[in-house]
């Protein structure tokens, strides 16, 4: 008889997180995971499968937890304008923060992976998903109340979006300069109009 697990399921994954989070994949050891979890290798193979397996099982938690916090948006009662704007604006305090350096657990996993990884690449494509139809229902319910344009593409506004929070991302590890990414984000608020 299998002796029952003796810890939080999510407890783990967080500290999984973490460290592939702040390491990336290949750079992770198991001797990094096992330290950080507070469990055996033998532990970590019995409830997880391989590393691979729980760097998957990882992604699907962080894209669980991101996406609440991202559908939050839709609830905010102000203009879309402004929504955008902070959102983008807290991209950038993120990306600049020592913390938020380590950017976004999708899009670190889509560049380190993504081309020769395809059950990763779907995952962190699954979640851009989500931030897409986000932008999608806010540009939609800004369009319906005459903020927007009709003649605006709302599809390809939520793409542009999710693209410029990833890219705010990728440019502040690369270049952290608040003037320039500043700059990024009043730059994609100019076709809202």
């Amino acid at each position: 008889m299998a002796r029952p697990r003796e810890f939080d399921r999510n407890l783990v994954l967080e500290k999984a997180m973490q460290v592939f989070w702040s390491r990336g994949y290949e750079a992770t050891s198991l001797a990094d995971l096992t330290r950080s979890m507070g469990l055996s290798k033998s532990s970590l193979y019995d409830t997880f499968g391989s590393k691979h397996d729980l760097f998957l099982e990882v992604i699907d938690y962080y894209r669980e937890n991101v996406s609440s916090q991202i559908r939050s948006i839709i609830g905010i009662d102000a203009p879309t304008r402004q929504v955008i704007a902070n959102v983008l604006g807290r991209a950038v305090d993120r990306i600049l923060d020592p913390v938020g350096k380590r950017g976004c657990l999708l899009n670190n996993t889509a560049v380190e992976l993504g081309p020769n990884d395809p059950e990763a690449a779907a995952r962190c494509s699954a979640g851009l998903s989500v931030v897409e139809e986000t932008f999608h229902r806010l540009l939609t319910r800004a369009q319906a109340k005459g903020e927007i344009t009709a003649d605006k593409d709302i599809r390809a506004l939520a793409r542009f979006f999710t693209s410029t929070i990833n890219g705010i991302m990728v440019m502040g590890k690369a270049d952290p300069d608040r003037a320039r990414l500043e700059d990024i984000a009043r730059t994609a608020l100019e076709v809202l109009d």
